[in-house]
């Protein structure tokens, strides 16, 4: 159960779990509480059950009964739900239905608009997930959950090889950001480190579902950037444009466990980002790049010219260490195993 399928993060994690379930010869039914599916046709090519509920605002009491009905059919032994909205409503169909319940926070931050609900339900849990040490730490030490939650870490597919620069012209340096334009991703702040250092030879590629905005246009040409930035939107696989980049960088100031910035140091790419609680479990125990104060545009500009003035061979170095971080902790094999292996544990 996840709050939509907005082509995001933690809604990857839930569809590759579903799948790896699926292959193994578990049933699966996926509800989304927002009919939403950014993903351009591969939950249906799964051919995982999937139940999309409409809008609440018209559709409330239908959306209850389609749901409640969806799971009464369906009489799952274990149901997964990913971020507060969806844990929410589990933890309450869990007072008339009878499963097996496995919450999973994907945040170090609970909004407050969900602080009370969250926490009159926590007691009916089964199980606790956390994807980053980090939001365990916080949660259990407010008393926002259990005590016991586990960490499992997303799942991130590993390059057979190395990842090399693979386009023509090596003049110029290369950056790229995976991120939507959503608000934590605090793109201001990129914008402006990147016209501190516009007198130098870079690009940076931004892939990320702009929602229609119209002010990074404005801010990219006020600030005189529009020959270092491209916006390229929203792309389904950016493994190419990894490998054709010298680093990574991103600007958020809220994070769980990141996965563009676990894509990039699997393709062996140097690392700048905020130093906020995902990204600094991260890049301080890969020991793979550099962490930003966040909302410093100075400090970000400042990292990002230390990758661009090291040698090529500097840069590799960094990269590999995120590289082999990944492979022995984020396995994609390895964390689907531990998900199916916490399930059958319920399930016993």
């Amino acid at each position: 159960m996840t709050p939509s399928m907005s082509k995001g993060g933690a809604e990857t994690q839930l569809l590759k779990i579903g799948l790896f379930l699926k292959a193994r010869g578990y049933a699966v039914l996926l509800i989304s509480l927002k009919p939403i599916d950014e993903f351009n046709g591969e939950i249906g090519r799964s051919g995982i059950n999937t139940v999309f509920l409409k809008k609440w605002n018209t559709h409330f009491f239908s959306n209850i009964r389609l749901m409640t009905n969806a799971i009464n059919a369906f009489k799952p032994d274990v149901i997964v739900a990913f971020m507060f909205v969806a844990i929410i409503f589990a933890r309450l169909v869990k007072l008339f239905i009878k499963f097996r319940l496995i919450s999973t926070i994907r945040i170090s931050v609970l909004p407050k608009k969900w602080y009370l609900l969250f926490k009159i339900t926590s007691g009916l849990d089964d199980a606790i997930v956390y994807n980053s040490i980090a939001s365990r730490t916080n949660f259990e030490s407010r008393h926002l959950s259990l005590k016991g939650g586990i960490v499992i870490n997303n799942g991130v597919r590993i390059p057979i090889t190395l990842s090399k620069r693979s386009d023509n012209n090596p003049d110029v340096f290369t950056w790229v950001c995976i991120a939507h334009f959503r608000w934590n991703k605090d793109y201001m702040t990129l914008f402006k480190a990147i016209s501190l250092i516009k007198d130098r030879k870079f690009i940076i590629d931004i892939i990320g579902e702009l929602n229609n905005e119209v002010w990074p246009y404005e801010a990219i040409r006020d600030m005189g950037i529009g020959n270092h930035v491209r916006l390229l939107g929203f792309k389904p696989n950016t493994a190419g444009y990894l490998a054709r980049s010298d680093a990574f960088v991103l600007s958020s100031f809220s994070e769980g466990m990141p996965n563009a910035i676990l894509e990039a140091m699997a393709h062996s790419k140097p690392i700048v980002v905020t130093d906020i609680d995902g990204n600094h479990e991260l890049v301080q125990k890969a020991g793979c790049g550099f962490l930003c104060e966040k909302q410093n545009e100075m400090a970000m500009a400042t990292n990002m010219l230390k990758v661009m003035d090291m040698t090529a061979e500097e840069r590799m170095r960094l990269g590999t260490k995120g590289k082999h971080y990944v492979e022995v902790n984020f396995g994609e094999n390895n964390v689907m195993n531990e998900w199916k292996g916490l399930i059958d544990e319920l399930v016993r």
